[in-house]
């Protein structure tokens, strides 16, 4: 089988005919460490462009893939800018202006050397004075440009699968004023502007997945983000918040022959019975404690029949920290846990540090080959070592450029 072939297998929670999928959650920072450019080259300079990046990885190492594309710019999109503000050479410090006819909008980031971007001044620092020039940058879905988007969907080919989608309400608020505190504590202080504000932006953020499904035709919709776990909300804001604008979604995505997913990192339990109701077809990165608060085997038992399971090597133990023994013995697990009866895939639990050992990494992709292999006895027959050459398989697809 491909990579496409064997992702979207899993997501229909099929049993396949060869093994499970492999589909580390790398991000950002595994494909900008291997560009050998510091990250500012790749963030804000575009070279190479992340997208790309991201393919080259995948061609190093031969994992089955999911990429994200979405729709571009617009000829209705509000004028921006960048500039840089600082730099060194151990970080660039970038600011982007929005400006609107209701007033500027900025967002300031800093690029150091050797580990995440992080927003050190975000979008919305007063939502009384700024909310109105955040709802003119939800601007009309159906002129969105569509040129990169292609781009990216021909080149991955049978390399892997293609998703798109947008914050559920609930994170894309968070999103903006990235505060967390701040941000949580609007829903309660500024009740009527908030839901006035995500009133807004769920009805574009439905008709810009209608145009994305329409235009683009991506394999998955994805859904998050990482603010909407139950680490930062409750439930009764997730349900409030969240929940009715993904039954939506999925009667959207449903209506186009789209599979759908959502990411919730750190704690997810209370948020998995509303998942279930919503009707999604993946749920990832399902961590453990104690990032997370779930286990692979509980998740099967309860969900497996409702939805395809994704993760969940711990990537800051083990991943970052642990040996290849140690995430080879993790692997192992999770897939005696999750793949009987198809409709697991195998991945990390949260994005891969960008500092990860290479032999690590090597040895979750050998894992899913050693061990993922359906019609052996639990999923654990020993096979002979395979080594970082042997990645390139002739059932991974060489991607073109």
């Amino acid at each position: 089988m491909t990579p496409r072939q064997r992702l979207l297998a899993a997501l229909q929670r099929e049993v396949l005919p060869d093994r499970v999928p492999i589909s580390p959650d790398v991000s950002n920072m595994m494909p900008v460490r291997y560009t050998g450019k510091p990250p500012w080259e790749v963030y804000v300079n575009e070279n190479p462009p992340m997208w790309r990046a991201h393919l080259e990885l995948q061609r190093r190492f031969g994992y089955d893939m999911m990429i994200a594309i979405g729709l571009g710019a617009g000829p209705d999109d509000p004028p921006s800018e960048k500039r840089i503000i600082a730099r060194s050479e151990e970080a660039w410090v970038v600011e982007e202006v929005i400006r609107t006819h209701r007033g500027d909008l900025s967002v300031r980031t800093v690029y150091p050397r050797g580990c995440s971007p992080w927003v050190v001044k975000p979008l919305v620092t007063d939502p009384e004075s700024e909310v109105e020039a955040l709802m003119v940058t939800l601007t009309d879905p159906w002129q969105k440009d569509v040129s990169q988007a292609r781009t990216v969907q021909e080149a991955v080919g049978e390399g892997g699968i293609v998703y798109s989608g947008c914050a559920v309400p609930l994170a894309w608020w968070l999103y903006q004023r990235r505060q967390l505190d701040q941000g949580v504590l609007d829903f309660y202080d500024r009740s009527a502007l908030v839901g006035k504000a995500l009133a807004a932006y769920s009805e574009w953020a439905l008709e810009m997945l209608r145009a994305t499904c329409e235009l683009l035709r991506p394999d998955v919709l994805m859904f998050g983000g990482s603010v909407a776990s139950m680490s930062v909300v409750s439930p009764a804001l997730y349900r409030r918040y969240a929940l009715p604008f993904l039954c939506k979604a999925v009667e959207i995505a449903r209506s186009y022959g789209v599979f759908t997913a959502v990411h919730i990192c750190g704690r997810c339990r209370d948020a998995l019975p509303m998942l279930a109701e919503a009707g999604v077809d993946m749920v990832e990165p399902l961590e453990a404690p104690p990032g997370g608060d779930v286990t692979l085997a509980d998740v099967k038992r309860e969900y497996g029949h409702r939805f395809c399971l994704k993760g969940n090597v711990n990537t800051f133990q083990t991943l970052a920290r642990g040996t290849p023994e140690d995430v080879m013995a993790e692997a192992k697990r999770c897939i005696a846990d999750a793949a009987a009866g198809g409709g697991f895939i195998l991945s990390t639990g949260d994005q891969v540090p960008g500092d990860t050992p290479e032999e690590n990494f090597v040895a979750l992709i050998e894992a899913g080959l050693r061990y993922g292999v359906y019609g052996r006895a639990e999923h654990t027959a020993q096979c002979e070592p395979i080594s970082t050459s042997r990645l390139h398989r002739d059932d991974m697809s060489t991607i073109s450029h």
